[in-house]
C-alpha cells in the first residue's frame, strides 16, 4: 500500500485505514499529525451580530400627573362620592352638624365675652405697639394719657376708640405676646442651667396665669365695692394686668448673667415704671374728672387709696414672676 501523501488538490486526505492488511508505521503517523496542524482550518460563515444603533440619550423627565386614561385614587374616591347618594347625605349631615356646633359655641362664648369687643382689643398697628412699649418702659416721657371717646351718629358716647386709633387705649395683643414670651424666656433660662423638663413650661404658664387671675379678681372686687361701673371694663382690667410681662421679661433676662445689684436696680426701676403707668392709665376710670358721676365724691378718697394699692402691688407681682425653678430640682 502506498504511503500517505500530504495534500492533494487542496483537500485534506483522511488517514489510511488501520487493519490487519494495512499496518501504519510511526513515520506515517508523524506525517499525518504534521499535515493536520499545518493545514488551514475551514472557515465557517456564522452570522455576525449587527452593530447596535446609537440613539441620543434623552434626559429623564418626571411625569406630572397621571397618564391619559389613568385615574388616581383620589379621583376614584371623588367619583364614587359623587355617585353615591348615601355618601352625599352623610356629608350634608356632617356639614349641618358642624355649623350647629359652631353656632352653639359662639352663643356660649358671647354670654361672657362679646366677639365684637374681643376684636376691638386686638385691633392694633405697629405704631401702636411701639408706642405702648415705650410707655411701659419710659412712662414719664409720655405727656398725654387721655382716652378718646367714640360717639355714634347722634353724638352720644358709645365707648372708646380702638387701639389702632388711640395710643392710650388698652389692648390684649401685647399681654398675650408678653405671656408667651415670658414662658419661652423662662424655659430657655432653665434649659441653660441643664435641668429643663417639658412640664416646666406648663408650670410657668400656670403660675403666670394664676397671678393675672388673682389681680383681676382683686381689682374687680374693689371696683364693685367702690361702685365703679362701666368706666372700667373687665377686658380693660385683663389688659392692664397683662402689661407686667413686658417689664418682668427685662428683669428676668438680667438675673442669670448680671450681678445682683444690677438685677435689683432693674427690679426697682421697672417696678416704679409699671406702678406709674398703672396710676396714670387707671386714673381716668377710678377718679374721673367729672363730678356728675354717681358716688365719685363719696368714694373719691377710697378710690385714691385703692389706686395706690394697685400700683404698689406691681412690685409683688414682678418679684413672684422672677422666681423660676425647674421641677427636676427637688426642694
Amino acid at each position: 500500500m502506498s504511503h500517505f501523501q500530504g495534500q492533494m488538490g487542496g483537500h485534506q486526505q483522511n488517514p489510511p485505514m488501520r487493519g490487519a492488511f494495512s499496518p501504519i508505521s510511526a513515520e506515517q503517523q508523524q506525517q499525518f499529525a504534521y499535515n493536520q496542524y499545518a493545514s488551514p482550518q475551514p472557515q465557517h460563515a456564522y452570522p455576525q451580530p449587527q452593530a447596535q444603533q446609537a440613539y441620543p440619550q434623552q434626559p429623564f423627565v418626571a411625569q406630572q400627573g397621571p397618564l391619559p386614561g389613568q385615574s388616581t385614587p383620589y379621583g376614584l374616591f371623588a367619583q364614587n362620592l359623587q355617585s353615591n347618594p348615601a355618601a352625599q347625605m352623610g356629608m350634608q349631615f356632617a356639614g349641618n352638624a358642624m355649623n350647629a356646633m359652631q353656632e352653639n359655641v359662639q352663643q356660649n362664648v358671647e354670654r361672657y365675652v362679646s366677639m365684637r369687643q374681643l376684636k376691638h382689643y386686638f385691633d392694633v398697628s405697629n405704631i401702636y405697639v411701639l408706642s405702648k412699649l415705650r410707655a411701659l418702659v419710659f412712662p414719664w416721657m409720655q405727656k398725654s394719657w387721655h382716652r378718646y371717646a367714640e360717639r355714634d351718629q347722634t353724638g352720644q358716647v358709645v365707648g372708646f376708640k380702638s387701639p389702632r386709633e388711640d395710643a392710650n387705649s388698652p389692648d390684649l395683643y401685647i399681654p398675650v405676646m408678653g405671656l408667651v414670651s415670658y414662658v419661652i424666656v423662662i424655659g430657655l433660662i432653665i434649659g441653660r442651667l441643664g435641668v429643663f423638663r417639658p412640664e416646666d413650661l406648663g408650670y410657668t404658664a400656670s403660675s403666670a396665669l394664676g397671678v393675672i387671675v388673682f389681680e383681676v379678681l382683686l381689682i374687680k372686687m374693689f371696683c364693685y365695692l367702690l361702685n365703679v361701673g362701666s368706666e372700667l371694663q373687665f377686658l380693660d382690667i385683663v389688659a392692664f394686668s397683662g402689661y407686667k410681662f413686658v417689664t418682668t421679661i427685662l428683669v428676668v433676662l438680667l438675673k442669670p448673667w448680671a450681678p445682683w445689684w444690677m438685677t435689683w436696680s432693674a427690679f426697682l426701676y421697672f417696678g416704679f415704671a409699671l406702678a406709674f403707668f398703672m396710676i396714670r392709665s387707671l386714673r381716668h376710670a377710678l377718679i374721673p374728672e367729672s363730678s356728675s358721676v354717681t358716688g365719685v365724691n363719696v368714694h373719691r378718697k377710697r378710690r385714691i387709696h385703692f389706686l395706690f394699692v394697685i400700683a404698689m402691688t406691681q412690685f409683688l407681682y414682678i418679684w413672684i414672676l422672677m422666681q423660676y425653678k425647674s421641677s427636676a430640682v427637688k426642694p
